[in-house]
């Protein structure tokens, strides 16, 4: 039986590990123009999200993690909002708050869903403005399946 000793499983180690660092830069470079300009237009969108969700209650912040997963739905399910994207400014107007664009943006903040796909449940504003008073619930606080079942109504003693 043949042990390796520790030098040569480091060095291994690190050959392999700098082979793998070294093999994305060339394709990351190749691509740096489309990389700039996905940065700004990630950096346009979290800008105007903030301005149309503006102003937002106290410890409310945007995620830039969800802002990304969001654009990349959104760009995915309307295929015209990267044209609409660079035609809305980053302060928009009276006039431009009420665009289509501006509506699913601020619906997409606030709900954590795009056309039905959940992008993000946790950090929906939706759940985030009243956490301070209502938990986000991820689980059932009845029985099992209570949720399947219609809502009975309040008995008030009349």
């Amino acid at each position: 039986m043949t042990f390796i000793r520790r030098r040569q499983f480091l060095r291994c180690q690190l050959l392999v590990g700098g082979g793998l660092l070294a093999g994305p830069i060339l394709p990351v470079q190749a691509q740096q123009p489309e990389v700039k300009n996905a940065g700004q237009r990630l950096g346009k969108f979290f800008t105007l999200s903030q301005n149309l969700l503006a102003p937002l209650p106290i410890h409310t912040q945007l995620d830039k993690r969800v802002a990304a997963r969001l654009l990349v739905i959104l760009n995915r399910k309307y295929p015209d909002f990267p044209q609409q994207l660079d035609k809305i400014s980053k302060n928009p107007s009276a006039a431009e708050q009420r665009l289509p664009i501006a509506r699913h943006i601020i619906r997409a903040w606030y709900t954590g869903v795009i056309d039905g796909q959940l992008v993000t449940f946790e950090r929906a504003l939706m759940y985030r403005i009243v956490s301070d008073v209502l938990p986000v619930r991820t689980y059932c606080d009845g029985r099992p399946g209570d949720w399947a079942s219609l809502p009975q109504p309040a008995n008030r003693g009349v």
